[in-house]
């Protein structure tokens, strides 16, 4: 190719500038100002290792719905469902295999794509429930019925209404965790508590398993999930808390914790009431002891025995019966005879059970609270009353979730000054990170006695807004601030430091659309080497968009979106199935879905309960940075050269435009169809694909490849340009 456009006296080069690859996204500066390797905005797509840039594996519904029918839905999760006023008359419907056409009398009003209740049609296959229709006009609508065969008119007197609610169907999903049975190998589960029950999703089989709440209670707000101490625990933030023992076997269910004011147990010196054998004692009450595995249980007087009195104690190990309990000792045989025992007594304010908290975290065997709520009343008839206190922690004692120490294990982290407790996470082994709205503190050696911690306070310049962004990865902490994600490091001579510019300043145009009225409900993951962050931007209340940090290349990747209203990020968990880890995303409607899983160029969404998954195509696109061939002169932009490459599955097509700056214009250049001669590019191949320009006159310009087939690779760009104006005049 000739250097110059033309020899004379101001001779034009021409110049050639281009990016071989592509590590990250950079949106917070002007793209003439990016460096080689960076690409202006990243749509829907990822940068490997290899640095090229193709469109993302599509997401996959997994696992059933809640219900097999179409009345579970839950309204308040979904609000860009629309509501609708009153009945409107069917004037016809006819079914055409599994297409039904209703004609309405008058206008209906209804918009695309939202969920419509059919009533009083009779045919052979049923029409009536809540349907996702499709618009037709305004007085005529569609839908369909999976797996109907041939054709009918229906009958009877039929009305479309707003989307209804069934009380007794389950109305969406208000809390979930990844349950790991320690019973059985790479037997994980997804545990989703709905309105009416928990749903415990085997991700190996996608079976469900009801788990019953306790008789007479439901869920009618958002939950916590945990699994500690071989339990699953439901967290209702001033209400009673819930758990599991983790058995499927019979008839699952959750039962209450134990409630009311904390009851010290009178000393057990029934007469006769221990004998040791064989290492093992065992001890018979009166009554029942209400002890739990895992309690600890103390020697006042050893009697006739060989017991070691006070000391550290005993750990229950088995409760054979309600009047009995067993533990190890190292000391000789003894007949029966009485000893005294009690429970361990608290040194200050007295212990108390389970305070209701809103979370719970666990670390070095201890379960880690918020100190809201002050329990009390009977354990029939438990009462929990609000402290009006923000900033405070609560320890249970070892290996058991229902004793707490009200001074001992209690901690107030702020020191009573305006801030308010936010999560905490564990950190390093004997470490506590503690995250306030406005500040980190750090508590040091939690692993043996409480009374040797210290607290200490990292940073007050950042603080975390949303408790389920906060995702340990390495020796960092990424988490969501008012300012965007931080990631605080745990530094030379373990010295926990919070970084000075947020972790998302390159993409902080993105970060400030995030809603802030609804920030705290963000969620992340780490996952396949990167950072998953789900946010709710702009105007919408639910997080609906997924930020993408790539790990190895130290950089955002990507802006994640489906495109559908519906679609709603609820949880991410991270889970093995089969050997292999994926990322699952929960949706308030109760569906499952897989990030990264499919490998064509679509999403397989499920968006409504009772409602089978859709194909949807991956609208993606990458923008590279502006190319200017190191001048502020204007150029005359000629050609473009692409490298891109096939997936191995699928053919592929992209459209190519072309942006430039000051003069402005923006101009579809073409397709990679149009380039091969009217074909796409074949599965598994590559090419490079050469493209003029026509001359386009700017300061920068930019290329844009949009996708439209496939998953093509974007492996290298380059343009090329002649410089324009090379005398000293101003430039017209």
């Amino acid at each position: 190719m000739a250097g110059y456009s033309k020899y004379g006296q101001f001779d034009t080069p021409i110049q050639t500038e281009g990016d071989t690859g592509f590590v990250r996204m950079n949106t917070r500066l002007r793209p003439d100002q990016l460096k080689p390797t960076d690409v202006a905005y990243s749509s829907n797509g990822r940068m490997d290792v290899d640095g090229a840039w193709q469109v993302r594996n599509g997401i996959d519904s997994f696992g059933p719905t809640l219900t097999a029918n179409t009345e579970s839905i839950r309204l308040l999760a979904t609000p860009t469902w629309k509501l609708y006023s009153g009945a409107v008359s069917i004037s016809s419907a006819t079914r055409s295999n599994a297409t039904v056409t209703v004609d309405t009398a008058t206008s209906h009003g209804y918009s695309n794509n939202t969920l419509v209740y059919i009533t009083g049609l009779t045919g052979t296959v049923n029409p009536n429930g809540n349907r996702l229709i499709t618009f037709v006009n305004s007085t005529q609508f569609t839908f369909t019925i999976t797996g109907a065969t041939g054709s009918e008119t229906y009958t009877g007197t039929g009305t479309s209404n707003p989307a209804q609610l069934s009380a007794t169907s389950v109305t969406g999903v208000f809390g979930s965790c990844v349950f790991s049975n320690p019973n059985t190998a790479n037997d994980n589960y997804i545990l989703l508590a709905t309105n009416l029950n928990v749903q415990a999703i085997n991700l190996s089989t996608g079976a469900a398993t009801t788990i019953a709440y306790p008789s007479g209670l439901t869920i009618a707000s958002n939950v916590e999930m945990l699994q500690a101490f071989d339990k699953v625990f439901i967290f209702r933030n001033g209400q009673q808390p819930f758990e599991w023992n983790g058995s499927f076997s019979g008839t699952p269910a959750f039962t209450l914790v134990i409630g009311g004011t904390y009851a010290v147990s009178a000393y057990i010196d029934n007469s006769n009431n221990t004998v040791v054998a064989d290492g093992v004692a065992t001890v018979t009450t009166v009554s029942n002891h209400g002890l739990s595995i895992g309690d600890k249980i103390y020697v006042v007087d050893k009697g006739a025995g060989s017991l070691i009195e006070q000391g550290d104690g005993y750990t229950i190990a088995t409760i054979p019966t309600l009047t009995s309990f067993t533990f190890f000792t190292q000391t000789p045989d003894d007949a029966t005879h009485k000893a005294v025992y009690s429970v361990r007594q608290s040194q200050s304010l007295g212990l108390m059970h389970m305070p209701a908290p809103a979370w719970g975290v666990h670390h070095q065997r201890r379960l880690w609270l918020p100190y809201v709520y002050e329990p009390g009343g009977s354990s029939g008839s438990p009462t929990y009353t609000a402290r009006n206190i923000l900033d405070e922690i609560v320890a249970s004692d070892i290996l058991n979730s229902d004793t707490y120490d009200r001074i001992q294990s209690q901690y107030r982290i702020s020191g009573g000054t305006a801030d308010s407790l936010v999560a905490v996470e564990p950190f390093a082994e004997d470490n506590l990170l503690v995250f306030m709205r406005h500040a980190i503190h750090l508590i040091k050696g939690i692993s043996g006695s409480l009374l040797d911690t210290s607290v200490n306070l990292i940073t007050k310049e950042v603080g975390c807004l949303a408790r389920k962004s906060i995702v340990q990865i390495g020796n960092q902490v990424l988490f969501l601030s008012d300012n965007g994600v931080y990631a605080a490091a745990f530094g030379d001579l373990y010295n926990l430091r919070g970084a000075g510019v947020p972790l998302s300043e390159p993409i902080n145009s993105i970060v400030s659309r995030i809603n802030r009225n609804y920030a705290q409900n963000s969620v992340a993951a780490y996952y396949n080497n990167r950072y998953y962050i789900a946010v709710p931007l702009d105007d919408s209340i639910k997080n609906n968009t997924l930020l993408v940090y790539n790990l190895l290349n130290q950089g955002w990747e990507s802006v994640d979106t489906t495109g559908q209203s519906a679609w709603s990020i609820d949880y991410l968990h991270v889970s093995d199935t089969g050997g292999f880890s994926k990322l699952y995303v929960v949706g308030g409607s109760g569906s499952i879905h897989i990030i990264d899983s499919r490998q064509d160029g679509s999403d397989r969404l499920t968006l409504y309960a009772g409602i089978d998954a859709v194909i949807y195509p991956v609208s993606s696109y990458v923008k590279t940075r502006q190319y200017t061939m190191g001048t502020l002169e204007r150029k005359k932009y000629r050609s473009y050269e692409l490298q891109i490459e096939s997936s191995e599955s699928e053919a592929s097509n992209a459209t190519i435009s072309f942006e430039s700056e000051n003069l402005d214009t923006e101009e579809t250049l073409g397709t990679v169809y149009e380039l091969l001669g009217n074909a796409n590019l074949p599965v598994g191949e590559d090419a490079s694909l050469r493209g003029r320009i026509g001359n386009k006159r700017g300061y920068a310009g930019q290329l844009t490849i949009t996708p439209t087939v496939g998953r093509p690779k974007v492996r290298a760009v380059t343009v090329s340009a002649a410089i324009t104006n090379l005398g000293l005049t101003q430039a017209t």
